[in-house]
């Protein structure tokens, strides 16, 4: 991947926000799934804050590598997700950051996700000192005596090697080694991270004033309304918690529990109710994001396809069967599950061939959806088909069906009228007639 000459690659350091993994040191008084939770606050609000600056192109460096799909979910698609490789944290570094540099961006700066009120100025201000070559070194340091931020022009690996991490000498050893390089090196603001229950209640009171230099904190939107729905959980009642720069009111507690609604809720155990060939019930525990749990039912039905068969532009086949949970005889287009190993395509030619004897020529994907967001995992993939032929394929022992043409006039009417009372055909027929301008 090619770096811009215009931006600063800034790459987020995280860990897979794991229980039992991460911030193990805000246990007690955090349980792990609450500190887990905390962290993935920390993360999405580090990555939303350098998503509004210019001059920065942000990604995020993870560990463990096998965890890419985890922190995949936790993301925006666009941010790129680079796995963390090396014996230690100093051999994590330097290859990060040289292969960023390698890619043609003048600059790359690594920055933590556990100083989450961190001023969104300090990193303008990395970035800029990087992009005007007013320094070859730039570091942001920790008031413990680490660095929360290390941004080079170019590769340095004697910064990192056989460094005292996790020691207050970091950051003084760090200057010494750039000093004796010869290098150039700006240095940040101090400013704090979050690594023990003392750190905990100065982010609750909101972290250094905002007359602290180069900007006021930054407020992270998910960390403080984790906080808030904990306190209030706590507590029983609600809390406000003002970070120190907020000119306009924090919400109340009930208002932040709605904040946590992008937090990801954690399945601990699984039982499995019931199961036959078609359908799964499970009973799963589930870890809420203030650190409550509860029982959560969910049927799970997998993928299923459902095809709108065009005779011609201006005529659909449907069929009508009786359907025993809705007790009553319905119109509809053929629909039916994906069998395992199945392709969509394949599975829409297989319903095509057992419910109406025909094959498609030409398969057009109109819309995939959740057929319940609720209670059922079913996800259903709809399609029209065009250039029909048809097929000898025996039909599914199960289905009595009778086969009709209709006008697609007449079935859009049908629809608008709630007459075909299907989800997948009353959606398929909608955007087949959006699509002919309908």
């Amino acid at each position: 991947m090619s770096g811009s000459s215009a931006r600063v690659a800034v790459a987020v350091m995280a860990k897979v926000p794991t229980a039992g993994e991460v911030k193990t040191r805000l246990c007690p008084p955090l349980t792990p799934v609450q500190a887990a939770t905390l962290a993935r606050c920390f993360l999405q609000d580090r990555v939303e804050q350098l998503g509004a600056l210019e001059a920065a192109d942000p990604l995020v460096a993870f560990a463990p590598p096998e965890g890419e799909a985890e922190m995949r979910e936790l993301l925006p698609n666009a941010v790129r997700l680079v796995p963390q490789s090396g014996a230690d944290l100093g051999a994590r570094l330097d290859r990060l950051l040289s292969d960023l540099l390698a890619d043609g961006y003048p600059g790359a700066i690594a920055v933590d996700a556990d100083s989450p009120t961190l001023p969104t100025a300090f990193l303008g201000r990395a970035c800029a000192h990087l992009l005007d070559e007013t320094a070859d070194v730039v570091v942001g340091p920790c008031e413990d005596g680490g660095y929360y931020l290390l941004g080079l022009r170019r590769p340095a690996p004697a910064l990192f090697r056989e460094m005292p991490w996790s020691t207050p000498a970091v950051l003084d050893e760090t200057l010494a080694r750039a000093r004796r390089l010869g290098l150039r090196v700006a240095l940040l603001p101090a400013w704090f991270d979050v690594d023990r229950e003392e750190d905990l209640a100065r982010l609750r009171a909101g972290g250094p004033p905002a007359g602290s230099p180069a900007g006021p904190p930054f407020s992270p939107r998910r960390t403080l309304a984790f906080l808030e729905a904990l306190a209030a959980s706590r507590a029983g009642t609600a809390v406000t918690l003002r970070p120190a720069d907020a000119d306009e009111r924090r919400p109340s507690a009930p208002e932040g529990r709605r904040g946590l609604a992008e937090v990801p809720w954690q399945t601990r155990s699984t039982r499995i109710v019931y199961q036959n060939p078609w359908i799964r019930v499970d009973e799963d525990r589930v870890e809420l994001p203030d650190g409550r749990s509860t029982i959560y039912g969910v049927v799970r039905c997998g993928e299923c396809v459902g095809v709108l068969p065009f005779l011609d532009p201006d005529t659909v086949v449907l069929i009508r069967q009786y359907r025993y949970v809705a007790r009553g005889v319905f119109w509809e287009m053929p629909t039916g599950g994906v069998h395992p190993g199945e392709s969509l395509e394949v599975a829409a030619q297989r319903e095509l061939g057992e419910e109406i004897g025909h094959r498609a020529g030409r398969l057009i994907p109109l819309v995939s959806y959740h057929t319940s967001k609720s209670v059922v995992d079913e996800t259903a993939h709809l399609f029209a088909a065009e250039a029909l032929a048809p097929v000898s394929t025996p039909p599914d022992a199960t289905e009595f069906i009778e086969v009709r043409p209709v006008p697609f006039a007449e079935a859009l009417r049908m629809v608008e009228q709630g007459e075909i009372k299907d989800s997948m055909t009353v959606i398929a027929v909608l955007h087949a007639a959006r699509r002919r301008g309908r």
